[in-house]
């Protein structure tokens, strides 16, 4: 296996988190920024990008 193809596999990996983060990061925003709330906040991403 290249080097080149071991990128693109963790890449792949990396992108649905990267995408929960982001989500998350927005739910943070639409709701005031309130601190304590990042586990929800990732819960409720991770869960509405998995549907």
């Amino acid at each position: 296996m290249s080097t080149e193809t071991d990128e693109r596999e963790v890449s792949a990996l990396e992108q649905p988190e990267e995408a929960i983060r982001l989500s998350a990061y927005y739910l943070w925003e639409l709701k005031g920024r309130e601190h304590g709330s990042d586990v929800e906040d990732w819960l409720e991403a991770k869960e509405a990008l998995t549907d």
